[in-house]
């Protein structure tokens, strides 16, 4: 599946749909009491990160709250700096700019928001990839869960304790094809791009932790703005989920043959 194509499509549906005509979706808190006498609700308790010291690196903080939810002492500057796979981008003398598939590496600095090498963000193999570098190999594995839809995400993963990592955007706001793009000049083995092809940033991309549900909202670890705790309209979040080419990453429990 070449993610970068089909965000095209998906854009090009979701884009003139109604339920996209509102510019942003309003979050609302979550009542953690009310959800746990919710026979219908669900809520797991994963330790909250914000990302307002590192303004483009949702990616690593939503990474760094599920390492902790999983035992791993670590924060989110040390993922950041020490394992999160990122590589350059760079314009030449003619303008032209080169840079990563985000699949295979980050493109640019996360704590950059603006200028020469100025951060955007990476896709779920990469973050995968990145976390199984701090995960003890003999316990955990982050996986690549992407194309499953947000209702299956729920009884596979939510439902039996595991939280999701998941893309859509930043307040919920519809997804656009941004004026930035680049040549792909950094592959590895999850690439479905190739070295010399020409890359579209998909706008107003966010990464945050899926932690429950109630029957209205879809509950998230939103690291965005400080946002904590917050439930997003199930509907709109769908909606974003699909734009941002349905990708998730779970981490899973190494079964050991007996």
């Amino acid at each position: 599946m070449q993610i970068s194509h089909m965000f095209v499509v998906l854009l090009t549906v979701s884009l003139g749909l109604a339920t996209c005509a509102a510019l942003a979706e309003e979050g609302s808190s979550v009542d953690v009491k009310s959800v746990e006498k919710d026979p219908n609700a669900k809520l797991i308790a994963v330790p909250y990160m914000n990302q307002l010291d590192v303004v483009y690196g949702c990616e690593a903080v939503s990474a760094s709250m599920i390492l902790q939810f999983y035992g791993c002492d670590i924060t989110w500057k040390e993922f950041t700096d020490d394992y999160l796979i990122k590589k350059p981008w760079r314009v030449d003398a003619s303008g032209k700019r080169f840079g990563p598939d985000p699949a295979a590496a980050y493109p640019g600095d996360p704590y950059k928001d603006s200028g020469p090498n100025c951060g955007f963000g990476c896709y779920a193999p990469c973050l995968a990839k990145s976390m199984n570098k701090v995960l003890p190999q003999d316990k955990y594995v982050a996986v690549v869960t992407s194309g499953q839809n947000l209702i299956d995400l729920l009884a596979n993963y939510i439902d039996r304790g595991e939280p999701v990592i998941i893309w859509a955007t930043m307040d919920m706001v519809p997804s656009r094809l941004s004026s930035r793009s680049w040549e792909i000049d950094y592959i590895d083995e999850n690439s479905t791009l190739r070295l010399g092809d020409q890359f579209t940033w998909n706008g107003n991309e966010h990464c945050l932790v899926l932690v429950g549900y109630d029957s209205d909202r879809y509950f998230f670890n939103d690291p965005y703005k400080n946002h904590g705790l917050i439930g997003y309209n199930r509907a709109v979040v769908e909606e974003r989920f699909r734009e941002q080419g349905a990708q998730s990453v779970v981490v899973r429990k190494i079964e050991r043959e007996k």
